[in-house]
């Protein structure tokens, strides 16, 4: 009986986990043990709903025994339905329990598949990635970048930097994770000074030849680069004013040194 309370609470678990968008994603982002007790837990709460559902029953069937025992509402007297429901059993194992576990299959069933919060709609899902993202730094600054159209900074362990748009990301599995990126701009840290090279300027390519995200032949979902998230260094927003002005202030910078450097030296009195 104990052998089949655990294979049921273990299955339910584990088709709920699959089958639920949120408990996917979250046993997506464990690990280890976690994935084992975070199935058991599921599968615990739906055998407890079967434990309080065969409970139910027994409190009706313990209700039902005294009001016919008052009344004489059949021809039985003195009857004791819920000790004779307690001491059923079917192939072996008593009545109850199999009702509990059937009880456990039926909730989960329902809460995978037929339930309303078992299917998502839009808003429905932008909520519930909203919410996985606030423990994830890159997840919530990627989401961010995509719901505001906000460009990305993406700084490779290559000394590789991308910057443009995040058309997608997937974080399902650790060894495929990765993003999706439209590049605006394309270059290199300088080796010695740590400065950005700017090697390719693809948003210049995409005004000279008029292409967007629904243009054809070509459209800019062509030019996509697809990212490992393993090989990402560092991840920032980019802002193009923001980044020209600090430009302009360290070469402002520079050249205030260079003139004091170079400035001839004055013999005061």
């Amino acid at each position: 009986m104990g052998t089949a309370i655990f294979m049921v609470m273990m299955v339910c678990g584990y088709w709920y986990t699959s089958r639920d968008m949120s408990s996917r994603l979250k046993i997506k982002r464990s690990f280890g043990w976690d994935v084992y007790f975070l199935i058991a837990l599921y599968g615990c709460i739906f055998v407890l709903q079967g434990v309080l559902a065969t409970a139910i029953i027994w409190l009706i069937l313990l209700a039902a025994s005294g009001v016919n025992n008052a009344f004489a509402l059949t021809s039985a007297e003195n009857v004791h339905w819920n000790v004779d429901f307690m001491t059923w059993s079917f192939l072996g194992i008593q009545a109850p329990v199999v009702l509990m576990l059937a009880f456990a299959i039926l909730f989960c069933m329902y809460r995978s598949n037929w339930a309303v919060s078992a299917r998502l709609n839009a808003g429905g899902r932008k909520e519930l990635y909203q919410r996985l993202s606030r423990s994830n730094g890159i997840e919530q600054l990627l989401l961010q970048c995509m719901e505001e159209g906000e460009l990305a900074w993406v700084t490779l362990k290559s000394r590789r930097i991308y910057i443009g748009m995040i058309h997608a990301a997937t974080f399902e599995y650790a060894n495929t994770a990765n993003i999706v990126l439209i590049p605006m701009l394309s270059g290199y840290r300088d080796s010695r000074t740590l400065n950005l090279a700017i090697e390719h300027n693809y948003s210049k390519w995409y005004h000279n030849h008029d292409i967007d995200f629904s243009s054809s032949p070509k459209s800019a979902l062509e030019f996509r680069k697809v990212i490992m998230v393993h090989q990402i260094e560092s991840l920032s927003l980019f802002d193009p004013a923001s980044a020209s002005a600090l430009a302009m202030d360290k070469q402002s910078g520079n050249k205030r040194k260079w003139i004091r450097k170079s400035a001839p030296k004055r013999d005061y009195p």
